[in-house]
């Protein structure tokens, strides 16, 4: 049987601020974890613009898809799903007036947050 630690809060909070960084970066899509439009037009993925969970995904493993299982994917989005009033992420990242500004808000006080309880 193997046991995993879970990842501590300043890893999460390492992640959550690459996520920032890479929204900043590429910029911010709602409806899906990346620009499809960007991607049918040749965009390489860790280049379109993203939703929050594109974004964590980027910042664990380079590709804003679901690769799966990832202890460290995982604990980020519980981390922000904690903060959001909306019952998932990708709901929160839908709801009118939660844009780019927003998304960036939401991550680096996640991040902020995880460092200050730790």
């Amino acid at each position: 049987m193997t046991t995993l630690t879970a990842p501590a809060a300043t890893d999460i909070a390492a992640v959550l601020d690459l996520a920032a960084d890479h929204i900043d970066k590429v910029g911010y899509c709602k409806k899906y974890l990346y620009s499809v439009r960007q991607a049918e037009n040749g965009m390489p993925l860790d280049t379109c613009e993203v939703d929050v969970l594109g974004a964590i995904n980027v910042a664990v493993h380079g590709t804003p898809r679901h690769v799966g299982g990832d202890p460290l994917t995982w604990a980020a989005e519980k981390a922000v799903v904690a903060r959001v009033d909306a019952p998932s992420v990708a709901a929160w990242c839908d709801y009118p007036g939660n844009g780019k500004q927003a998304a960036l808000t939401l991550l680096r006080d996640t991040a902020d947050s995880l460092r200050d309880a730790a």
